[in-house]
Parts: C-alpha cells; structure tokens; sequence
C-alpha cells in the first residue's frame, strides 16, 4: 500500500493519504462510541448517564481537533508552526470563544453542582422537559408541552428547577355556593380525576385564596413528572364536567358599575 500510494503523483497521494486517515478516523470513532452508548443505555444512575454524556462530547470534540492536525500536516500545512503561532493569536480567539468557554464552565459546573440530570424533568426559563443530554456547550431536552426538542446553550442556564412528581390546582368557585356543599363537590373531582391512569393519588386540601371574585378551593396530587402536564389538564377537564353536572358556572372577574 505504501509503495502503491509513493508511486503515486503528489496531488492524487495527497487526495488519498487525507480519505484514508478520514475513514480510519471515523472507524476508530464508531469503535469507541459504541461501548459508550451501551453503557448509556444500561446504566441507570442519572448522573452517571450525564457525565457520560458530557464526556462523549469532550471526547468528539478534541478528536476532532487531532484528525484536523493529523489532515493539515499531510497537506504540507505546518502543523508545529500553527501551534507556536497559537500564543500570539490566542487572545483573538480568545475572545471570539467567549461564549463557548463560558459554555464549557457552567456544562462542568452542571454535572458537578447537580443542578440536572439525563432523564430528569426540569423547568429552564419557560421549557419544561425531559433532559435528552448534557454537553460540553448545550443542553437538549424534550418540551413536554409540543414534543420539539429544545438546545439550550449552558451559559443562558441561570436557574433550573427540578420537576418533582407532586401538583397543586385551585379550582374557583363561587362566594354564593355554601362550603359544605364546594367541598363535597371538590372531593368528587378528585375522585372522578383520580380514575385516570397518569394520576397516583388526588385529593382535596382545603381553601387556598379568598379572590376577588371567587374563592380557591386547592387540590392536591402526585404524578409522573413526564405526566405531570396531563394530569392537570385531566383534573381541569374533570373540574369543569362535574361543575356543568351540577349547573355552577365557573366565576370570572366582574367590575359593579353604580349611578347616583
């Protein structure tokens, strides 16, 4: 092979030395990433499944940056003088990758601090989601509303707040119905809602608010956090059936107007 590729002219040894190294690079790739996604996909600690995460992606990357060296220096590019030529352009780049350093930083801190982990449901700004993965530069989660899946860059991760599996809703209800009678009805949402699958437990707490038009009866329950969404919308799709079963229309805001 080496004396086929030297008999070769340069251009076309060039061409060829660079698609051996590139396929090479690339099975060598597959060979590793393998036993890391096994791994990911039998192992059921969620940290340990972030930090393998974030590893694969440092990994790729400075593989990357070595099968680029490797390509340029086959190319008659000088590689050593790249490198030597690094310090006087580092503070250019350095400040072109601001953003990705800070990126890098707060992905360490993620996985140190345990702010999240792979396969957690959390609130980021106004994302709520299940955690795909965690990289070096970006976290990706599943928007539990639309299913899309959302990149968020680690820096813009300011606050993340973990989605536990309990839920609160106030169902209003008029000052004009007795609370006795608000009560007993609130207890049969529950009941009825807690007939659906997703929905572990439900139950009635008591009054949470008097409003301005109407007083908060509060329930409360437990769900999956994945399910969290759809057992609200169960209990309200609930909460309005039973009120219609029983004629009570649900108050909304309402402005007396007097004449002298």
């Amino acid at each position: 092979m080496e004396k086929f590729i030297n008999s070769l002219p340069i251009e076309l040894e060039t061409i060829i030395s660079s698609l051996i190294v590139i396929l090479v690079a690339i099975l060598i790739y597959q060979i590793f990433r393998w036993p890391i996604k096994r791994v990911l996909g039998i192992n059921k600690s969620k940290k340990g499944n972030t930090v393998l995460s974030m590893m694969s992606s440092f990994i790729r990357l400075a593989y990357i940056v070595i099968v680029v060296l490797i390509l340029l220096q086959i190319n008659g590019i000088d590689v050593s003088s790249l490198i030597a030529a690094a310090g006087i352009a580092s503070v250019v780049v350095g400040l072109a990758v601001q953003d990705t350093l800070k990126d890098i930083i707060r992905g360490i801190s993620i996985v140190s601090d345990d702010y999240y982990k792979v396969g957690e449901t959390v609130t980021i700004g106004d994302t709520t989601g299940k955690i795909l993965s965690v990289g070096i530069r970006s976290t990706k989660l599943q928007d539990q509303g639309t299913g899309n899946v959302v990149t968020i860059a680690n820096r813009n991760i300011e606050r993340a707040e973990v989605v536990g599996s309990k839920f609160g809703i106030d169902i209003p209800l008029p000052y004009e119905l007795k609370l006795e009678k608000a009560e007993e009805i609130m207890r049969e949402i529950a009941e009825e809602a807690q007939k659906d699958e997703d929905i572990d437990e439900l139950k009635y707490v008591g009054v949470s608010e008097l409003g301005d038009s109407a007083i908060l009866y509060k329930l409360f329950g437990t769900a999956l956090p994945k399910r969290r969404i759809h057992a609200k919308r169960v209990t309200l799709h609930t909460a309005l059936e039973v009120l219609e079963k029983h004629k009570i229309s649900v108050p909304y805001p309402q402005i007396d107007v007097h004449n002298k």
